[in-house]
């Protein structure tokens, strides 16, 4: 057997072939990914780019598509190869559907699994398609698969169980089982997952963050913000008037519920008055705005220093990514009025779990839960802090009251 012809089979095998090495060299100024970049800068040299031309560090292009077929490759196949069922075993008809399946050609495969018509359609989506054309058809050119799908579709992916794990525990607490929901099998502290050995949602959350490092400690000394928009009535001249509110009047919120006292804050005074508006949209009615010193440092999550979600992360990219879109679904938008608002109680659960199960390396607990504000105009993040109205006296001191307006 010919070199050439042996070549041939094994691009044909693993999906893909690679440019000549030394022909062309590409600049990291052309992919936008974070990673993609820093892999480039880590394995160039000095030279010229052949697509733009300028003096920069850049990768030989067999090396680069070597880094970037192996790892797509490594996860996503030809839908002829990946075992699938024929569509018309299932199927009497051309417009007949399944719920929770889809026609992937002639084959079907579930709703969940990722799929790409095209070899384009796919390199957008993994952030590798750039300004330059020539570097597009370059990059295109080596995969052999007209179409993809991920490996072993019939099993979700982690980051897809990860999802699908939130959605049902959300849809259970909302409407099924809120307060007994630990009896369930999945949360008797053994694996609950055949296809990725998970646990519980919430220790895999837990995993997340300790993984992840996403606790972090906030000085003493550090300023927060909070407000109370005032009646007539209202008297705010101490402590107690503006910090946690009393357990007896303490309302649902995103993340406690009626009656469980917590102080919610944030990092400027603009963030906190517009938190806490009737509307989280007027700012000129009469308010009073606490500024408050920390004083001791605290352990807190940090949900807003999330790393950057990309199919390029060195490893667990598909835990980032649902961290990503868990942090969305516990802070996204909802509609402020008296109604209970049963999409607060996920997060609200999260919380305590936060707050009463989750440790820290050092066996401390977590202090509070800094998250993004959902609201247009919000200039820093929010802030809670696990702490009722006479306990934040151990933690907070009161610097000043602001009036608006001003007397």
């Amino acid at each position: 057997m010919g070199q050439a012809k042996q070549a041939w089979i094994e691009a044909e095998s693993r999906g893909y072939s690679l440019p000549e090495s030394n022909e062309k060299y590409v600049c990291g100024n052309h992919f936008s990914d974070y990673y993609l970049k820093v892999h480039i800068s880590d394995h160039s040299q000095a030279g010229r780019c052949n697509y733009c031309g300028s003096i920069a560090r850049v990768i030989d292009l067999h090396d680069f598509m070597e880094y970037v077929a192996e790892k797509i490759t490594e996860h996503f196949g030809n839908p002829g190869d990946e075992a699938l069922y024929l569509s018309s075993s299932y199927y009497d008809d051309e417009d007949e559907k399944i719920p929770g399946f889809k026609r992937v050609g002639s084959f079907i495969a579930p709703d969940f699994a990722e799929h790409y018509e095209s070899t384009y359609e796919l390199l957008a989506e993994l952030d590798l398609v750039t300004n330059d054309e020539n570097l597009n058809k370059d990059i295109e050119d080596c995969f052999l698969n007209d179409e993809w799908i991920q490996h072993h579709a019939y099993m979700m992916t982690e980051g897809q169980e990860l999802s699908f794990l939130w959605k049902m525990f959300a849809k259970m607490v909302m409407h099924e089982q809120r307060f007994t929901f630990f009896k369930r099998a999945e949360f008797s502290d053994e694996k609950f997952s055949e296809d990725n050995g998970l646990m519980d949602i919430l220790t895999e959350l837990g995993n997340l963050i300790s993984r992840h490092g996403l606790c972090k400690e906030i000085s003493s000394g550090t300023k927060l913000f909070r407000c109370r928009f005032t009646g007539e009535k209202d008297s705010i001249t101490s402590f107690d008037n503006i910090t946690s509110a009393p357990e007896d009047k303490a309302k649902q919120s995103r993340m406690s519920p009626a009656g469980i006292s917590m102080f919610y804050g944030a990092f400027d005074s603009n963030t906190a008055v517009l938190e806490s508006s009737p509307d989280g949209r007027i700012i000129d009615a009469p308010h009073v705005t606490g500024r408050f010193s920390t004083r001791k440092a605290m352990n807190v999550l940090d949900l807003t220093n999330l790393p950057h979600p990309s199919f390029w992360l060195p490893s667990n990219w598909e835990g980032i990514g649902f961290l990503h879109s868990f942090n969305w679904e516990i802070t996204k938008p909802i509609i402020r009025d008296d109604r209970i608002h049963i999409q607060y109680i996920p997060s609200q659960v999260f919380t305590e779990y936060l707050r009463h199960v989750y440790q820290l390396a050092n066996n401390d607990r977590i202090d509070g839960l800094i998250y993004k504000s959902s609201l247009k105009g919000a200039t820093s993040s929010n802030i809670v802090l696990f702490y009722n109205q006479r306990r934040s006296a151990e933690i907070l001191e009161l610097i000043e009251l602001i009036p608006f307006p001003k007397s």
